[in-house]
């Protein structure tokens, strides 16, 4: 099959990091023998260079061709009632449909942004129109349009990272229930996998005795690292010590900090494997990559009671807590700390969560649904 798929960012050159869970579901459907083509606009007024408009590499059975048109963005500036930035890049995605040797069989939209600025090709060329919500807050990031409810209809189906965004969707008119289907977010299970504590701890020298809280995500407010920070202040007994692996404005202050900071995205199962609990009580989420990448790694989660967890997580694998509520996080912490046969039953929950969350099967799941809806 040939496929389109159209979203906000796509690893390069420039920007190896954003966005890495689209390329690992395109990957994977391009290995079980698809044509996948990427149509990610670069903007040039962000990286202020010019992208490489066109490239092409194999995985698997199936190749992939990433076009990336570059636009210029300035936020501030309207036409009419759009905004600049929205104009150019919807320009930019049509100036890549006409880089297109072939129509493709679909065109797949991540995030229902994408989804729209390519409603127009697909429509008239009759092809049909397939859509990836996953957005931490839809309400928010997607606004009706004039013609919502033609759009709305032409869609064939809508991939939702959780029931939440699904049931969401649903809500704001987008979609009807009958065309939506379920499936989290995925890990890449040759990457993140059980590895042995005490060989990951050496690695990264770090001491073998101590109980090791690991955060991953953006340093603020949604994601909540001067929560944990904070919570870990408050726990007496037996010191807590910390990663917080990631960048932003908020950076954590408590003691004992091991490691704060950015790293590549190979080197974070080392650092979820040699940590104790996984700990992040984040305010709105699609379906948190992180959260699955921890439990992939064995790790017990504490993270928010809200629905956007309720698809991975359960008691089975995590402490669910109001990510507000600094005294449940620290409390959930402190258990997890004293409580080492807890500890080693919510790690096989996380592990046995896991085995259905890989890549490869999500991309199978996504491909059987695709070829039902056309």
């Amino acid at each position: 099959m040939r496929i389109c798929f159209i979203t906000f960012r796509y690893p390069g050159k420039y920007n190896k990091t954003d966005f890495v869970f689209v390329k690992n579901l395109v990957d994977a459907i391009a290995a079980l023998g698809n044509d996948c083509h990427v149509i990610a606009p670069f903007s040039i007024t962000h990286y202020h260079r010019f992208p490489t408009p066109k490239e092409k590499y194999t995985q698997g059975k199936g190749t992939i061709t990433v076009y990336r048109p570059g636009y210029l963005s300035f936020s501030k500036f309207h036409i009419g009632k759009y905004k600049f930035s929205d104009w150019t890049h919807k320009r930019a995605i049509h100036k890549a449909f006409r880089m297109l040797i072939e129509k493709p069989d679909i065109i797949y939209g991540h995030f229902w942004n994408s989804a729209y600025d390519g409603y127009d090709y697909a429509r008239q060329n009759n092809i049909p129109l397939f859509v990836a919500t996953g957005e931490s807050k839809l309400s928010e990031m997607f606004h009706p349009k004039a013609n919502q409810t033609e759009f709305s209809n032409y869609v064939s189906g809508v991939i939702c990272v959780s029931s939440k965004n699904r049931d969401e969707s649903i809500a704001m008119g987008l979609t009807t229930a009958n065309k939506c289907a379920v499936f989290p977010n995925a890990i890449e299970a040759d990457l993140f996998r059980k590895m042995d504590k005490n060989q990951c701890r050496e690695q990264i020298g770090i001491p073998q005795n101590v109980f090791v809280v690991a955060f991953v995500g953006w340093f603020n407010e949604r994601k909540g690292t001067k929560r944990v920070s904070e919570a870990i202040k408050t726990i007496k007994g037996q010191n807590v010590y910390s990663f917080f692996i990631g960048k932003g404005e908020l950076e954590p202050d408590c003691e004992n900090i091991l490691f704060k900071g950015s790293l590549p995205h190979s080197q974070i199962p080392i650092y979820l494997n040699a940590a104790d609990v996984f700990v992040l009580p984040t305010l709105h989420e699609g379906c948190c990559n992180a959260i699955v990448e921890a439990l992939a790694c064995g790790l017990p989660v504490v993270s928010s009671n809200l629905p956007f967890n309720w698809d991975v997580l359960d008691e089975t694998n995590s402490i669910m807590v109001d990510p507000n509520n600094l005294k449940e996080i620290a409390s959930a912490i402190s258990v997890l700390r004293d409580n080492k046969e807890l500890r080693e039953q919510l790690s096989k929950g996380a592990l046995h969560k896991a085995e259905s969350l890989t890549i490869s099967q999500r991309a199978n799941a996504i491909m059987k649904f695709i070829e039902s809806k056309i």
